[in-house]
């Protein structure tokens, strides 16, 4: 039988259906912003200078990219969308299996559109309370079962947690010290707006690759890829009562970092690329988004994450905010107890994996 699904080894074009294949999976849902085709374009670029890129696809219900490192020993997958249909599944994930045992690959993790700066994880699970927020992996029920179905298993899972008003109190409780003196601390806060990043910008990019190299699966990125994702756009969605970078006073250097922003993901589609001032005041409802925060590794244990934590917290004392989202905390990171002692909602991600060889 004719095989259903193309293999197109990448060489400078991605098939226009590739873009328009999630639509067709998701519909006109607002559950998910659809793609930008220029980013993806311009990622795909940058990454095959490091990567060999097969796509994977039968231009109308599934696709999916093979993304084998050219100095590593492991695969992954990404930009993957697909119909609940397993046997096309089965088979497409069967194509990838012999290009990733073709070229020696001992694992297959994903989904990860190349790297951990870019979208990654499945949501697993109920459909939380909040629908969606800002870059929230979101994805058909079924995506998990699929995996599953063809011998991949979780790797790694992370937890977004909703504290709602009425619980905050016992939040700021448990961080009143470090609420009363933030002030006497050897650090400078500054406050991060659209002003303050264009000056940081390279230095936040330098920062950033500093806190988080150790991670999973994180893989450096070039400055340039980095604006692609944190643009001036970006800066201007970014909660300057929240977000705030941390430099030591003696040495001058930045050691911390935290990116917080409000849900924006009721004025879609009407506004795709919201504004801080122009925009938070639309908002029916206001929720405060904790999504990044990192201390450089030389200034670790000296309780700047909670500092950082706390210096957020004055937008949700003062009712800027309505509630707030602590998002996509890896499982097993110490800041996931930030809120053991309150109530909250949660959901659940995974990153998914399937050993090639042993």
């Amino acid at each position: 039988m004719m095989s259903r699904i193309e293999r197109i080894v990448y060489q400078d074009s991605i098939p226009d259906s590739f873009f328009e294949i999630p639509e067709k999976i998701y519909g006109k849902s607002l559950v998910k912003p659809m793609e930008e085709a220029e980013a993806i374009r311009s990622l795909f670029e940058m990454e095959a200078a490091h990567h060999d890129i097969i796509i994977y696809t039968d231009h109308e219900h599934f696709r999916l990219t093979g993304i084998f490192p050219k100095k590593a020993a492991n695969a992954y997958f990404g930009f993957w969308e697909s119909m609940d249909d397993q046997k096309l599944h089965t088979e497409a994930f069967g194509l990838l299996k012999n290009d990733a045992l073709k070229k020696g690959s001992l694992s297959l993790t994903g989904p990860i559109n190349f790297n951990t700066f870019q979208p990654n994880r499945l949501r697993v699970g109920d459909v939380p309370s909040w629908g969606m927020f800002d870059k929230e992996p979101v994805n058909p029920g079924y995506y998990p079962d699929l995996l599953s179905a063809i011998g991949f298993r979780e790797k790694l899972t992370y937890e977004t947690r909703l504290i709602f008003r009425k619980n905050l109190p016992a939040l700021f409780a448990s961080k009143d010290s470090f609420v009363k003196t933030i002030g006497q601390i050897p650090f400078d806060f500054i406050t991060l707006n659209p002003e303050n990043w264009a000056l940081y910008a390279h230095d936040i990019f330098e920062l950033m690759h500093l806190i988080f190299k150790a991670n999973p699966f994180y893989k450096a990125i070039s400055y340039e890829q980095f604006q692609l994702i944190y643009s001036d756009q970006f800066s201007e969605k970014l909660c300057p009562h929240s977000s705030l970078l941390v430099r030591d006073q003696e040495s001058g250097q930045l050691v911390a970092i935290s990116l917080c922003q409000p849900n924006y993901h009721a004025l879609y589609p009407l506004i795709k690329e919201p504004h801080f001032i122009r925009d938070f005041e639309k908002l029916p409802h206001k929720t405060l988004m904790a999504k990044t925060f990192g201390v450089h590794p030389d200034f670790r244990r000296q309780g700047l994450l909670n500092y950082m934590g706390a210096y957020g917290m004055t937008s949700l004392i003062e009712g800027i905010y309505e509630d707030v989202l602590v998002c996509l905390m890896r499982s097993d990171n110490y800041s996931a107890h930030f809120s053991n002692h309150v109530p909250y909602e949660s959901a659940k991600y995974a990153l998914y994996e399937k050993i090639l060889r042993d």
